[in-house]
């Protein structure tokens, strides 16, 4: 059985806004069954499924996660069933049983914990895996692997069953998702906001990097940044937590608060060097886009990236982010991304890396000035 329909998971409220930003990934396909969070498309007679998932991989901003979708299944019999008719003989796979959104992040109801629910029906189909069916011990995926995936839709209603190909430098977690641990402490949910966001781009940062905060208040990146070695200098005229303000790494580094809005923050009153520029505020992104590219003007040679938080007012706004990113890449960067995390509200997270940023990132030595070649990648291309 070849998967004749797709998949897309995406954060609540997205959904028009994914189904407009496929049909310019690939305007064949077209929109099937949905629930809040979950979209699924048909695929035209003949294509090619996993061409066309990894298109929507590399492009989409929205999409968290997509694959072949196989169709319902209402018990661990008919879920591999699907998969036996859909794989080949002696096939191995690797398991990955997670939920979709059900509520924007932050409005999940009290008491409610993600993951429960898969962590249940993950033990129950591995306890009723068939001994002709190959599964591969744990759950994260590793590039090139037959991933199938079960979606828990929502209470009282059927899991939806797919299958994809572990794609080179995709997340390796079910549905995108990236396991963040618990941080009582935390001052605000940007803690978790920006720790999501420096495992989705892998940032190389460094003990002793000197970083600096836009609209830092009341501290949860910056507190995420100081746990790291990191020098901080906030940037915000609203107050910081007492945690922050207080905060004394082992290495000596330390919190600076400069109460001010960013606009008038000069860049004499930073570090001569700035290795990475932060910010989270809740202003339109070209404003926020000034003081970023103001900051991060001189001296250059010290910047190693950006991590921005895009707030986007509606979602038709999302037109703009290709400009955006150009702005970003305008500022010297050699590799730009952009993706909604799934702590992501009403934003996108966008990052550029410079090429001595990336080379840090691949452990190897920045290339020289002379032959350095910009590249975009296929998201900011998007």
């Amino acid at each position: 059985m070849v998967p004749r329909f797709l998949y897309c998971v995406c954060q609540v409220g997205a959904e028009a806004a994914l189904r407009r930003e496929i049909g310019g990934i690939d305007p064949t396909l077209r929109s099937a069954f949905a629930r809040p969070g979950l979209v699924t498309f048909k695929l035209e007679d003949g294509a090619d499924v996993d061409v066309a998932t990894a298109a929507i991989g590399a492009r989409s901003v929205l999409a968290r996660a997509c694959g072949g979708s196989l169709g319902p299944a209402s018990s661990a019999i008919e879920v591999t069933d699907l998969l036996r008719q859909a794989t080949a003989a002696g096939a191995r796979l690797r398991l990955q049983v997670w939920e979709r959104d059900r509520w924007r992040p932050g409005e999940e109801p009290p008491g409610f914990v993600y993951g429960v629910e898969a962590a249940a029906a993950r033990r129950s189909l591995v306890e009723a895996w068939p001994a002709g069916l190959g599964l591969a011990d744990g759950e994260l995926a590793l590039a090139g692997e037959l991933v199938a995936d079960v979606i828990i839709v929502g209470p009282g209603e059927p899991w939806l069953v797919g299958l994809r190909r572990q794609r080179q430098g995709q997340l390796p977690y079910g549905g995108g998702r990236i396991p963040i641990a618990e941080c009582p402490q935390a001052p605000s949910r940007a803690y978790y906001k920006l720790v999501e966001a420096l495992v989705y781009a892998d940032v190389p940062l460094r003990a002793g990097d000197v970083a600096v905060e836009l609209g830092s208040a009341p501290g949860g990146a910056s507190f995420a940044l100081l746990r790291r070695g990191l020098e901080v200098h906030g940037v915000d005229p609203g107050a910081m937590d007492p945690l922050v303000l207080d905060y004394a790494g082992v290495g000596g580094n330390r919190f600076t608060h400069h109460a001010s809005t960013m606009g008038n923050v000069s860049r004499d009153d930073l570090p001569e060097a700035l290795h990475w520029i932060v910010a989270d505020v809740n202003l339109a992104p070209q404003i926020a886009l000034q003081t970023v590219r103001r900051l991060g003007a001189r001296p250059r040679a010290a910047l190693l990236g950006v991590l921005l938080t895009l707030k986007i007012d509606n979602w038709k706004a999302m037109r703009h982010l290709p400009g955006w990113l150009r702005q970003i890449e305008a500022m010297g960067m050699a590799e730009v991304r952009a993706t909604q995390l799934s702590r992501n509200r009403m934003e996108v997270f966008a990052c550029g890396f410079t090429p001595v940023g990336l080379a840090r990132r691949a452990g190897s030595s920045p290339p020289s000035p002379r032959r350095r070649r910009t590249r975009r990648s296929s998201r900011a291309r998007g």
